[in-house]
């Protein structure tokens, strides 16, 4: 029996376009004026990942050539089997997430902020301010339980109560098992 379920993977993401150049002045002010031009860029970018990944495996491998019989004959009696083989490979990878982009200091644009022919005695103030915000954030769970069972039987063969000879002859039994397991990753490139 083989079960897998898939995680749920998700990627948000909010980025600002990139802005015009920002311009701000005080120009041809009146005398005993009081003047403030402010000129201001801020960008933000935020960049949110969540991986959750639930996978269960319960599986059964079983080869059976044993359990025969030759009994009760008036000859001679026997059994041969051949080879038995189980081989159970099992791998389980996650969820994944990408997200490139978000916000650049060039996207911020420039900020000019200037006092021009101002009036006598004025009082003029210019501020130029630029802000630059990001935010990553990455979260990953994952669960992987894997439940593997494998058999190989050739035994068990009977060559009873003949009047002749009994020979039993089986083969070889072999099993083998490989288990890979691969977490979930988050990726972001700014």
């Amino acid at each position: 029996m083989l079960t897998a379920g898939l995680g749920l993977s998700s990627v948000a993401m909010a980025v600002v376009p990139a802005l015009a150049d920002n311009t701000a002045s005080n120009s041809n002010t009146g005398a005993n004026s009081t003047n403030t031009a402010v000129a201001t860029s801020t960008c933000t970018s935020s960049v949110t990942q969540s991986n959750s990944g639930n996978v269960s495996n319960n599986i059964t491998v079983v080869a059976n050539t044993g359990g025969n019989q030759a009994n009760q004959n008036t000859g001679d009696g026997s059994v041969t089997t051949g080879d038995a083989s189980a081989t159970l490979t099992i791998t389980n990878e996650g969820s994944s997430n990408t997200a490139s982009g978000g916000c650049d200091c060039e996207c911020l644009g420039n900020n000019i902020a200037t006092n021009d022919n101002t009036g006598a005695r004025s009082d003029n103030t210019v501020v130029a301010t630029a802000a630059t915000a990001k935010s990553n954030n990455q979260t990953n769970s994952g669960n992987k339980t894997n439940t593997g069972k494998v058999k190989a039987k050739t035994g068990k063969n009977k060559a009873n109560k003949n009047t002749g000879s009994g020979t039993v002859s089986t083969g070889v039994a072999t099993t083998g098992t490989t288990v890979t397991n691969n977490g979930n990753t988050n990726t972001v490139t700014p």
